[in-house]
């Protein structure tokens, strides 16, 4: 044990030395200084735990339609601020008219509510078209055959643009968009490929060697189109005697009647819309809000582009790749054409990195620039549509000033949020906002512990911000009870708000997540194992029914190993420098760096391509003393159609396998062993394997480390992207963990901000091993500090497994008082009247607990239910002892009360220690429960009746006391 920790000491050489305080905290992020300019941290203080500020809350999409009114938007905006939001983003639906943003805008500033711009202006100047000369294009194909030796005779027409379907397609929420008509369209090359077998059906196999550019034969060509480029046109052209000829003409077309995304051309007519539209109160506002401008990840939201085209695609291409785009675009089109030489996917690799440069370089970075002028910063989901390949979306999140993620397109996979987490721990940027927690299907059925969880498998993947997906606009003229919902009452994703029953508890769920995301985005992040990984294709979840893992084995991380997955361009970031055998020891201090022949998915490229620059960068770091393992086969080419460099890809692999420190194994699941076997341990390493996850950060300057620790339940949740996770899972974890780092342990209690030392620790060579006890889809945040932490307010944090005497209260007598709640005019009303809600008083006295569907006249119920009953304690009780009390099963969010004390319960494991609370004698304990609005709307609505959910509500328990004594 006396060499545990050596490669911790090493880590460590040049840290500050821990001075208390505020002004020490706000030193403790200079490393990262750059980014929390636009993304500020609030140092963790007694205090500020305790009452997290509006910068720590979590953020709301909001819906609207049409028939806004400024009165109405003040009240939503007054709303969210009450319930503990502290952002809001708006343009979802219809884009608020200029007196609209103003009313906005001035009421956010007055409650300090961040505003978040999406759509309107935001995407495309007002009458933008897409017959634009800078439009954003995609190309397209139309192709003829010919037999060798015969002569074509071919007129040009363009084809009709592909439909769109939802969301493979451009957005739409899954519906089909109307029958597609003409566009502007223009020619851009012919192309002639012999066949190497028929070319009649399937997929043609071209011979890449024998293409022939027939451009330049063109006639009877006009010059309507872009840059003065024909839109039709004959070809009469004699193929080459024998076999069959394949003659391919591609065009560019508009894919979007948005400005283009890859030119800086479409960035400046885009950024000139925005300012026309944009008033001067606007714009001062705006500088005095702070808040951003946000890009869905769809890529007709702007968000990851899938277009294959821009006005200057074949001259920036060829510049940076050396060869002709057009000359081989057939390979841009996979279920239509391929080439027989195997260049095909190598081709679809140089056009996505082209496409990731010109992107970024042309768009990302000036609308970044552009925005930070108006003390705005640039959100974006940077990982496209789930069936087209896109630009790298690592790349992306590193220039980003917030990078965005969603629950629905991960699948909820843990694994597959780790990606974008991995560039924010190398720049030091703390902002990584999901948009959550949307469940198809599942509107007023979603829960706020099926939130909570979500979020806790985002939390633990390094994302800091929750975005609610969807906050609705109260209500519109054909909207029924409980009102507006642009995704129907059956529909895709939640309708968040006060509509809800649930939402009275919103300011509880909001503080646990303001406190968590505080947490989250101390110091710096730090990481045991780097994975490299190249990939053009996310989301795969959404593809990959019934799970997808990039590491698809959990060896791994049972073993208390996080990961993170760097592409090309983080390894060539100055800080990917080796000290001490660390890799980036001031960002997240990677000990080992892994190449994955098994990594998931095999393509796009394939897991045996790396860039030979990435290679040389890999061979040195491991040169400087960076261990480096290898899973399977070594990379052996280049990703690109050029093969010149394949040889000395394959050299530099081979030169990285003499290396002592450089090891080869046969599969993922035999990398912890390895590693445990060289000396490196995880900063949480269990005493066996287990289901938990965890994940660090690190305030070097005040001297803390802080750990979050998720039991995981399921590595893929079933019935994605469907499921809901209620009830949540069953496997408690009890166990000791030793965690990397020295001091006192304290638990920081998100649920009521209180932080509370914990108790049965014991120092370890190089560490601390603590106990745990974390309930199934719950949670627990440690920090280790080397000076002594207070706490601001009085929790009831369970720390342990109870033992001892225990009192089941769950037959006892019971008083339910409820509030129905329904609407209070007849069902099928539209428009205001319609979101009015009645709230009929319904009492009732129960012998034991049961659900409400299982209790007369409460069957059918939504709303709120009070449960009030007595605990009689003996009279030698002694008050002050540890006494957990556990509610079971409780549907969905409560509040308790002992003694008309209000007591902050965690609402996962539905417990409380309330030992200082109770007293001899008779004890009053009070549970209001609020739950959903689906079973009332089930018996209103159709829609939900035909899904067939019928939820469990009430307090069903075991509801039991445990105490300390024997």
């Amino acid at each position: 044990m006396g060499s545990r920790y050596t490669w911790l000491d090493l880590g460590m050489l040049g840290l500050g030395v821990l001075v208390p305080g505020i002004a020490m905290a706000q030193a403790g992020t200079a490393g990262n200084q750059a980014w929390t300019r636009w993304n500020p941290v609030t140092p963790l203080t007694a205090q500020s735990f305790a009452h997290p500020s509006m910068s720590d809350r979590p953020w709301v999409r909001m819906n609207t339609p049409d028939g806004l009114t400024s009165e109405e938007l003040k009240a939503e905006v007054d709303a969210m601020a009450a319930a503990g939001i502290g952002g809001v983003e708006i343009g979802q639906g219809t884009f608020p008219a200029t007196p609209q943003l103003i009313a906005i805008l001035q009421e956010a500033n007055r409650k300090g509510v961040k505003v978040s711009l999406s759509h309107g202006s935001t995407t495309a100047p007002k009458g933008y078209s897409l017959d634009e000369d800078n439009v954003r294009k995609t190309l397209l194909f139309t192709a003829s055959d010919v037999k060798g030796g015969q002569t074509a005779e071919v007129t040009f027409k363009a084809p009709l643009p592909p439909v769109n379907r939802g969301f493979g397609g451009g957005g739409g929420g899954g519906r089909l968009a109307p029958p597609p008509q003409p566009r502007r369209s223009t020619l851009i090359a012919v192309m002639a490929y012999k066949c190497v077998s028929s070319c009649e059906r399937g997929v043609a196999t071209l011979d890449f060697s024998s293409a022939v550019d027939v451009t330049s034969q063109i006639t009877g060509k006009d010059a309507t189109g872009v840059d003065r480029g024909p839109t039709t046109g004959k070809l009469a052209w004699k193929a080459p005697d024998g076999g069959d000829w394949k003659i391919v003409a591609f065009w560019s077309q508009g894919a979007n009647a948005q400005p283009d995304l890859f030119s800086k051309a479409g960035t400046d007519e885009l950024v000139r819309g925005m300012e026309a539209d944009w008033t001067p109160e606007v714009k001062a506002l705006l500088k005095a809000n702070g808040g951003d401008i946000f890009y869905d990840s769809h890529s007709a939201d702007r968000g990851s582009p899938t277009e294959l085209w821009t006005n200057n695609m074949e001259a920036e291409f060829k510049a940076r790749r050396g060869y002709s785009l057009l000359q081989s675009a057939a390979a841009l089109f996979p279920q239509n054409f391929t080439f027989s030489d195997g260049s095909a996917e190598r081709v679809r690799n140089d056009l996505n990195a082209v496409r990731t440069q010109l992107w970024i370089e042309n768009h990302l970075k000036p609308m970044r620039a552009w925005v930070h002028g108006y003390n705005l910063r640039l959100r974006l989901q940077p990982y496209g549509e789930v069936v087209a390949a896109t630009p790298d979306e690592i790349e992306a999140a590193s220039v980003l000033d917030r990078s965005e993620t969603e629950s629905l397109f991960f699948g909820d996979e843990v694994d597959s949020f780790l990606p974008i987490a991995a560039a924010n721990h190398m720049t030091g940027n703390t902002w990584y906002s999901t948009e959550c927690c949307a469940a198809l299907q599942k509107a007023y059925a979603q829960t706020f512990q099926d939130a909570v969880i979500r979020m806790h498998r985002e939390y633990v993947a390094g994302v800091t911000k929750l975005v609610y997906h969807v906050y609705p606009y109260r209500d519109a003229k054909d909207a029924k009870w409980p009102g507006y919902h642009s995704f129907g009452s059956a529909g895709f994703s939640n309708a968040w708000g006060p509509r809800n029953p649930n939402w009275i508890d919103a300011n509880t769920y909001n503080d646990y997540f303001a406190r968590m995301q505080q947490v989250l985005t101390q110091g710096t992040a730090k990481v045991d194992v780097a994975v490299y990984m190249l990939s053009y294709t996310f989301p795969q979840p959404m593809q990959v029914k019934g799970g997808f893992h990039i590491w698809p084995d959990t060896k791994l991380q049972e073993a208390g190993f996080t990961r993170d997955y760097l592409d090309p361009a983080l390894l060539a970031m100055p800080s990917a420098a080796v000290t001490n055998h660390v890799l980036a020891a001031n960002k997240a201090a990677y000990r080992v760096l892994i190449l994955d022949g098994e990594q998931q998915p095999n393509v796009n490229p394939e897991r045996d391509a790396m860039p030979l620059a990435t290679a040389q960068k890999i061979l040195a770091l491991a040169k400087s003393g960076l261990p480096v393992v290898v899973v399977g086969k070594a990379p052996d080419h280049v990703p690109g159609r050029d093969t010149k460099d394949d040889a000395a890809v394959k050299s530099t692999m081979d030169a990285l396998m003499q290396l002592k420190n450089v090891h080869r194994v046969s599969h993922e699941g035999d990398v912890p062993a390895l590693l445990l076997s060289l000396g490196i341990h995880p900063s949480a390493e269990p005493g066996t394997p287990s289901q938990v996850l965890s994940l660090r950060r690190e305030d070097a300057v005040r001297g803390v480390q802080y750990y979050f620790f998720y039991n995981q339940q399921e590595v893929t949740p079933a019935g994605e992207p469907g499921n809901l996770f209620e009830p949540a899972g069953t496997k408690v974890f009890d166990g000791k963990v030793t965690l990397y780092g020295q001091g006192k342990p304290y638990v920081l209690d998100a649920w009521s901000g209180a932080i509370v030392p914990l108790q049965g620790y014991e120092a370890v060579a190089g560490g601390v091993r603590v106990p745990l006890h974390i309930a199934a889809d719950d949670v627990v945040v440690i920090a280790l500090s080397k000076t002594p932490l207070t706490s601001a307010v009085t929790g009831a944090v369970v720390t342990a497994a109870g033992v001892g005497k225990t009192i089941d209260l769950t037959g006892a007598r019971w008083h339910l008082a409820v509030e129905d709640w329904k609407p209070a005019v007849k069902y099928g009303a539209t428009g205001v009247e319609a979101t009015q809600t009645s709230k009929d008083a319904i009492p009732v006295e129960l012998e034991g607990l049961k659900s409400w569907r299982k209790i007369p006249g409460l069957a059918d119920v939504s709303g709120v239910g009070t449960y009030t009953t007595t605990l009689n304690l003996p009279n030698d009780w002694k008050a002050g002892q540890s006494s957990v009390l556990r509610l079971g099963e409780v549907m969905d969010s409560f509040q308790l009360k002992v003694n008309g004390k209000l007591i902050p319960a965690n609402q996962i494991s539905a417990s409380a220690d309330v030992g200082k609370y109770l007293r001899a004698g008779a004890n009053t304990i009070q549970v209001r429960v609020a739950t959903t609005l689906n079973n009332r709307l089930s018996q209103l609505d159709a829609d939900v009746r035909k899904r067939k959910i019928v939820q469990v509500y009430g307090l069903i328990g075991p509801v039991v006391l445990e105490t300390a004594a024997k």
